[in-house]
């Protein structure tokens, strides 16, 4: 019965996150210059910072401009620097 309970914990659990793209070589330059390393970090700094205070949504839901004007506001919440956040965004409009 514990074996039931916890699968279905952990379904519920991963039906409620977002799907996040893992960065590959085809999202290099895509909007943005970005090598593949520094979309790797937007990746990380994005899922560790941004997911802690609340649920993250997927790059696609907002334009360039708009993830400009949600960073420029949540960036210093996070406590991220110019540079870390710059790889957020960069992750986040090479999708």
């Amino acid at each position: 019965m514990r074996t039931i309970t916890a699968l279905l914990v952990l379904f519920i659990f991963a039906a409620c996150t977002t799907p996040l793209y893992v960065p590959a070589e085809k999202n290099v330059n895509k909007v943005q210059t970005a090598s593949l390393a520094e979309l790797q970090q937007g990746y990380e700094l994005y899922k560790s910072n941004c997911g802690n205070c609340h649920k993250i949504s997927k790059p696609a839901d907002h334009s360039a401009d708009q993830w400009t004007k949600i960073l420029e506001k949540m960036g210093p919440k996070a406590k991220l620097s110019t540079e870390k956040v710059d790889l957020v965004y960069k992750y986040l409009v090479n999708h």
